[in-house]
């Protein structure tokens, strides 16, 4: 009895197994096909521009601190990039339709009066190192891109750090941007916001001197990346734009000038980078 019902379920479930096997290679076929259309889009309309509003772009900013030439002088992975590396990254994301864009650039985009490409990102370096003129100075003028240093006004010029004169040269550029990144090097989550607010303006009023630059942007990013919501407030009243460094991703439909988002590529390769935007985006969303 048990073997006669044996073979009368075995080719059902051989037939239930083809049906399943089916619609699991539909299913697979659909999505191969989903995800071909999305790319061959996606390139078609690499190079389009948008208004804010028009498309939900993502706008990277990366971070970096400064560029060393081998990776025998890498202290700590997070403040040191090499330059190979560095040019890789950069190279390879506008070889797949990526477009560096400057802080005016998002700006303008943000108060609508300018559209910037899709793919957008900008690239940022913290502290004033010497590497940055040394080096991101020459690959900003090789490939004719805008770059952003945020400088430590107390640290200008002393062993390490790049001078108000190479400052005011690459600022005279048009490539490398520099902001505040502090009037000192400090903790200002652990200070009270009228602190915070004096030395940001007083570090403005410095950069504002040595660059020779009467309409140079308030923009500021917190050493540390340490602040508090009373020092944000207070900065956006005072009229800073805000870099975080919470390895976040900027949307257009969450833009806020106030508080930016900074992701660090580190030494990733640009697959993995990219990978990271995407998981943040949706992560974070």
């Amino acid at each position: 009895m048990e073997t006669s019902l044996i073979k009368i379920e075995t080719p059902l479930t051989k037939k239930k197994m083809s049906k399943v096997k089916k619609v699991v290679l539909i299913i697979l076929l659909a999505i191969i096909i989903a995800l071909i259309s999305f790319i061959i889009y996606e390139r078609a309309t690499v190079n389009n521009t948008y208004y804010i509003g028009e498309k939900n772009l993502q706008i990277p900013i990366f971070v970096y601190h400064n560029l060393v030439e081998d990776e025998s002088q890498i202290e700590y992975d997070y403040m040191q990039t090499t330059v190979d590396i560095f040019e890789k990254q950069i190279t390879t994301l506008m070889k797949l339709g990526y477009k560096p864009i400057t802080y005016q650039d998002l700006i303008d985009y943000k108060n609508g009066i300018k559209a910037i490409p899709k793919w957008s990102f900008i690239i940022t370096f913290d502290d004033g190192y010497t590497g940055v003129y040394d080096y991101a100075f020459k690959i900003a003028k090789k490939y004719n891109i805008p770059m952003t240093s945020f400088a430590i006004d107390d640290m200008v010029g002393k062993p390490g750090y790049y001078t108000w004169e190479q400052a005011k040269e690459m600022h005279d550029s048009g490539l490398i941007s520099i902001y505040s990144h502090g009037y000192t090097h400090e903790k200002y989550d652990e200070e009270n916001v009228d602190k915070l607010v004096s030395d940001t303006q007083k570090a403005y009023q410095n950069l504002v001197t040595n660059l020779q630059d009467e309409d140079l942007l308030k923009i500021f990013t917190y050493p540390y990346g340490l602040y508090t919501s009373d020092e944000e407030e207070a900065l956006e009243k005072a009229g800073f734009v805000q870099n975080l460094t919470d390895n976040k991703v900027n949307t257009s439909k969450n833009l806020d000038l106030s508080r930016l988002h900074r992701m660090y590529p580190l030494d990733d390769s640009v697959f993995k980078i990219l990978l990271k935007i995407q998981y943040r985006v949706i992560r974070y969303s």
